[in-house]
């Protein structure tokens, strides 16, 4: 029950048990919540205090609202083992996902000036833009930067629709022995929030991805931009052995 001498706010109070609800299962997936009017009532509090309640229930991804049918149980997202060695590609692929990429920037040699965590900073690099879309739904973009030496005559490789993580292995005869990744959330700036269709308030999660290679470390650089409203991207973890 609501606690009315409590210091957290009584819809703070009541999003927490929902909260609890649906994740013990006792609100199913695709299952509809009781209506505002019905938790104010059980919980003896006003329709805006329990509307602040579903907000934050919104937000959090676990509910949603449909027009003159109730609130339901937001069913989970599809997982994408995104972050593995495997590439992109591999990583919907594995799933089942079809995709298609667009390429914003094409693959071409430019200095990079704006970004001193990325290895190539102050050097030049390859450098390409590309959309990944998912069930025709922008989910995700890359910024992606590659060692002018070693992936000599890449510019020169048609890469829409290709897994770059086959062309490097089938052109290159390479594969990345091991990587570091950095993960934040960011707003993505006007331009790349255009992009990928949302607004430019609304934060994404950035992924910085450095790829080593045999005798080359951050011989590949990306920055991923991830939108997480239509999947949840995973990260399998392993131990030794």
């Amino acid at each position: 029950m609501l606690n009315p001498q409590s210091p957290i706010p009584l819809y703070h109070q009541l999003a927490e048990i929902l909260q609890d609800r649906i994740r013990s299962g006792t609100y199913g997936p695709g299952e509809m919540i009781p209506s505002e009017t019905g938790l104010a009532r059980q919980y003896g509090i006003g329709r805006p205090t329990v509307r602040q309640a579903m907000n934050i229930l919104v937000q959090k991804g676990l509910i949603q609202r449909k027009r003159g049918a109730g609130t339901f149980v937001k069913k989970p997202s599809p997982r994408v083992d995104l972050f593995s060695l495997a590439g992109t590609s591999q990583a919907f692929e594995t799933r089942g996902i079809p995709i298609e990429t667009r390429i914003i920037t094409p693959m071409c040699r430019q200095p990079v000036d704006r970004d001193v965590s990325n290895p190539f900073h102050g050097q030049t690099a390859f450098f390409m833009s590309r959309l990944t879309l998912a069930k025709e739904r922008s989910v995700l973009l890359e910024d992606i930067f590659m060692d002018p030496e070693l992936f000599a005559g890449i510019d020169a490789i048609d890469l829409e629709n290709r897994s770059l993580a086959q062309v490097v292995s089938e052109h290159y005869y390479l594969t990345p022995k091991d990587g570091s990744q950095w993960f934040k959330v960011e707003h993505p700036g006007t331009q790349k929030s255009e992009i990928l269709g949302i607004s430019p308030k609304e934060p994404v999660l950035v992924v910085r991805r450095a790829l080593n290679f045999p005798g080359a470390p951050g011989a590949i650089f990306s920055t991923l931009y991830c939108r997480t409203d239509h999947f949840a991207f995973s990260q399998t973890i392993q131990g030794e052995g």
